[in-house]
C-alpha cells in the first residue's frame, strides 16, 4: 500500500462515518416529531377519552 491509497482509504472511511452520523441524525428527528404528533393527538383526545378506552394503562407490552 502506497501513502495515497491509505489517504483514500481514510478519507473514504472518514466520510462513510459522517454519512452514518447523518443518517443516525435525521432517525431521531424523525423520531420526535412523531413523538410529539402523538403527544399533540393524545392532547387532542383529552384525558378523559384516553382514561375511557378499554385496556389502556392496564398492561406493558416489553419485548427484548
Amino acid at each position: 500500500m502506497d501513502i495515497m491509497s491509505i489517504a483514500s482509504m481514510s478519507v473514504e472511511m472518514h466520510q462513510q462515518e459522517d454519512a452514518m452520523n447523518i443518517g443516525t441524525a435525521v432517525m431521531k428527528m424523525a423520531m420526535d416529531t412523531q413523538t410529539e404528533m402523538m403527544d399533540g393527538m393524545l392532547d387532542a383526545m383529552g384525558a378523559a377519552e384516553v382514561a375511557a378506552m378499554t385496556g389502556v394503562g392496564q398492561n406493558i407490552d416489553i419485548m427484548a
